[in-house]
């Protein structure tokens, strides 16, 4: 077929193209990859002349049977406009093809984000471990060709290949590197590399129990796990300042890690088959809890420990327990059908209200303008992101700030998996545990009493990755 497009539209095409396949290899940046597709398509085929360009293939494949019926009773005057109008969509049809398809990926994408390299989740991603150095590969292939098609967003795509390129992709499945855990933890790991029949591995471990490592050192004070990492960010007066007009206000979250991290050290690798067994009972991990521990606290821990969850960057989700700074909307909470609170930044993602919004509502409104709400405050979005608040720090917060006193659930930041499908994460409702209540909802939910707070977080904490830079 001979092709329409213009160098121009060509490149942007072939761009579009490549970014989009890299949503589903660099997830965490998945909403900046999809953010520049959408601004190179933009000028060859917006979104609006998408939407319409769908409802003129419509009206195409219906208009054979109009002029059909319209010969049958002899109306030929009909017949004469309705296939004059009929080629005048398949010609617009057919000089917009390649285009279109590059479109309808990058327009209508709302999927769970799942990042194959985040321990615990390739199987989710739909990747072999063995596919894994391919995939990397191919990823490193695609962000130097967009160097070249896409050139004012090059230094962007050499970061991304750095960081990708530091992603280990031996081992698939494991858990993280056994070198500087505790005792029980490399006694964990040579079980399950005696399991898969890796004999090196075993004869390894060993011996590094019998040299003492991972034995404490120093008292009681533990070694920082390495899945958990400090986010620490001092934000000068000038973007504090710029932020509070959003409605969004500086908070320190002091590390939480030495009291809960022994849970989560069988965490990493959580069952994918369904959230019950042949039985039906619920699957738990025998885990040691404190007796006292508010009972919704409990099941929240006990999920995490036995569920996949992911954040909004795709990467595997567990309560971050380190020392963070982040910008919260930290309005009280207000009662069901109470006016809006803080409208500047609902304004600024193109919202009307903030609650009986379902997640694919708020997840497209943060795709479309969470970046550039997070450039209005000041911050950089390939540092920066703003989410729903994350489910840890709502609880963290929460507790100081009296939320989850209201009948109501908030957005939270992630989804479960839940008999083979993607729920939104949602808690706070006074009548299931208040602050600690933690759900799983349909991402299609608008129900009245769900309702949203977003919060501004740092990039690494979405990703699974190893830091660079």
């Amino acid at each position: 077929m001979e092709s329409h497009e213009t160098p121009q539209r060509t490149a942007a095409r072939k761009a579009a193209e490549e970014l989009h396949a890299l949503v589903h290899v660099d997830t965490v940046y998945g909403d900046l990859y999809l953010r520049r597709a959408r601004e190179l398509l933009a000028p060859h085929l917006g979104e609006a002349d998408f939407r319409a360009l769908a409802r003129a293939q419509t009206e195409a494949d219906l208009l054979p049977d109009r002029i059909r019926g319209a010969m049958g009773i002899q109306d030929w005057k009909i017949v004469q406009e309705l296939s004059a109008r009929l080629a005048t969509l398949k010609r617009r049809l057919q000089e917009t093809a390649e285009i279109r398809t590059v479109a309808q990926k990058v327009y209508d994408l709302d999927d769970v984000l799942v990042d194959p390299f985040s321990p615990g989740l390739r199987a989710l991603a739909g990747v072999a471990a063995s596919a894994l150095p391919g995939l990397r590969e191919t990823g490193l292939r695609r962000l130097d060709q967009l160097r070249s098609l896409d050139p004012a967003w090059e230094e962007i795509y050499a970061s991304r290949e750095r960081a990708l390129r530091s992603v280990p992709v031996n081992g698939g499945d494991e858990a993280p590197s056994a070198e500087h855990g505790t005792p029980a933890r490399l006694h964990e790991q040579a079980l399950q590399a005696l399991a898969r029949g890796d004999l090196k591995t075993v004869q390894e471990i060993s011996v590094k129990l019998q040299s003492g490592v991972g034995a404490p050192q120093g008292g009681p004070e533990r070694r920082h796990d390495g899945r958990i990492i400090d986010l620490t960010h001092v934000f000068p007066d000038g973007i504090i300042e710029r932020a509070g007009r959003l409605g969004l206000a500086p908070v320190h979250m002091k590390s939480s890690r030495l009291g809960v991290e022994e849970l989560f050290r069988n965490a990493w690798r959580p069952r994918t088959g369904g959230a019950e067994d042949a039985s039906g009972g619920a699957l738990r991990l025998s885990v040691t809890l404190p007796a006292d521990l508010p009972e919704a606290l409990r099941e929240q821990l006990e999920m995490y420990l036995d569920r996949p969850f992911v954040n909004s960057g795709g990467g595997r989700y567990l309560p971050q327990l380190g020392d963070e700074d982040l910008l919260v909307e930290d309005f009280d909470e207000p009662g069901p059908g109470a006016q809006p609170a803080n409208r500047p930044l609902l304004e600024a993602l193109g919202l009307d209200r903030r609650s009986g919004l379902s997640r694919i509502q708020i997840e497209r409104a943060l795709l479309e303008n969470g970046s550039r709400t997070v450039e209005t405050a000041g911050l950089d979005p390939l540092a920066f992101r703003l989410v729903c608040i994350p489910p840890d720090a709502y609880v963290r917060i929460g507790v100081a700030r009296g939320w989850g006193t209201q009948p109501q659930w908030t957005h939270l930041d992630g989804f479960m998996l839940q008999n083979r499908k993607w729920l939104a994460l949602a808690g706070g409702d006074t009548r299931f545990g208040g602050v600690f209540d933690l759900v799983g909802l349909g991402r299609e939910n608008d129900i009245g009493n769900l309702t949203a707070r977003f919060a501004v977080v740092q990039r690494r904490r979405l990703s699974a990755w190893p830091a660079t830079g």
